[in-house]
């Protein structure tokens, strides 16, 4: 073998804010979105793709926790690893603020990172699993549109929903 290094294909991806970052053929192939593209468009210019959908910090993010996981799928799927690709996550998730969270689902669903939605999904679930309707509306940026006088029939009609619901706190 000659000493020049095989170098892997690189794609440039540019973002919402107008940052272009080059990743790996591979790293880019874990975004489904773009992975269907290369495959409908095979003879694709060397132009950067466009992701008018995701800005820089997401994407930025979105790329190590690619890196990570393939990582560990070359490492094979034995139950240590396995192990160490759960707790990565569960870190991962804890790093993130709620407005991070939410902004990297819609990246997610967006680039179709079945694997990343689905565990992002659940930490959204998680956090606001037993919370008040008051924590739910501000996590959503829900602006309450009931009446006090709706508000209070329907919190009368549905007394059970509202028992034993978690303090609210971030």
């Amino acid at each position: 073998m000659s000493t020049a290094t095989v170098k892997a294909k690189k794609i440039t991806l540019r973002t919402a804010d107008n940052h272009e970052f080059e990743v790996d053929e591979a790293i880019a192939m874990e975004l489904g979105a773009i992975k269907t593209f290369f495959e409908d468009n095979p003879d694709a210019s060397e132009e950067p793709m466009p992701l008018p959908n995701v800005t820089s910090k997401c994407l930025s993010t979105i790329i190590e926790y690619c890196k990570s996981h393939l990582a560990f799928r070359a490492r094979g799927g034995s139950s240590s690893v396995e192990d160490e690709a759960k707790a990565y996550d569960e870190e991962f998730i804890k790093a993130q603020d709620n407005e991070s969270l939410k902004e990297m689902i819609l990246a997610a669903n967006y680039l179709n990172i079945k694997d990343m939605l689905d565990m992002l999904n659940q930490a959204v679930a998680d956090r606001i699993k037993n919370k008040s309707v008051e924590y739910v509306r501000k996590f959503f940026g829900i602006e309450n549109d009931y009446t006090p006088e709706e508000e209070a029939a329907v919190r009368a009609q549905n007394e059970w929903a509202f028992q034993g619901v978690d303090p609210d706190h971030d």
